[in-house]
């Protein structure tokens, strides 16, 4: 970025130079060079400022991922959990996510806290947690508590129709995003159905 800068400014004392008098036809072809090559690293240095547009994805896809959702349904085995017999929370916003969620009843407790950060690029939003705690048991007395790092993990986007679509290289992990209907549908391998989220939508 300083060897950019440095020849920017180099290039406009140039260009101012060669103003004060009259210019030969040589010099001239040759101050067009100059405006050519002062172009050219005006553009390099806006491509690789922090806040270029190709560094992520459209207003649009990150206002579609980013927001406050809450927990509506629970897969657990062959049953399907839905409030009060469970309750959660996924949030995504200004760079950080948060996700809480538990459940208590025949098949058992579980409640898991988390909080990391999430980056973009130009197709593709990753992310994980610099902490979680996880408890699991019979009952909540009988769960010990996990604490744990989860590393980032790249997710590309796609575009299916009215669906926004988050999947890892793996396919271990898919986020279902159904526009419309403002839901989620978080999967597993073969798109086994994890958990679904519904948006929170604030007061208009």
């Amino acid at each position: 970025m300083a060897r950019l800068y440095a020849g920017l400014k180099q290039s406009y004392h140039l260009s101012v130079f060669t103003s004060r008098r009259p210019l030969s036809k040589t010099a001239q072809l040759s101050g067009r060079g100059i405006q050519t090559a002062t172009a050219a690293l005006a553009t390099a240095l806006l491509l690789a400022s922090p806040g270029s547009a190709q560094d992520r994805p459209s207003t649009e896809i990150r206002e579609i991922i980013e927001g406050t959702w809450r927990l509506v349904e629970w897969r657990v085995d062959d049953r399907v959990l839905r409030p009060p017999e469970m309750e959660g929370m996924w949030m995504v916003h200004n760079g950080w996510v948060m996700a809480t969620r538990h459940r208590l009843g025949q098949d058992g407790f579980e409640s898991t806290a988390g909080y990391g950060s999430y980056r973009w690029d130009a197709t593709g939003w990753t992310y994980g947690y610099e902490r979680s705690e996880d408890r699991r048991g019979p009952s909540p007395e009988d769960a010990p508590l996990r604490l744990r790092e989860i590393p980032q993990r790249r997710f590309a986007i796609t575009r299916e129709g009215d669906h926004l679509i988050l999947e890892d290289d793996a396919r271990t992990l898919r986020w279902d995003y159904d526009i419309p209907g403002d839901t989620f549908t978080l999967m597993g391998r073969d798109r086994r159905i994890i958990r679904v989220y519904e948006r929170i939508k604030g007061p208009r």
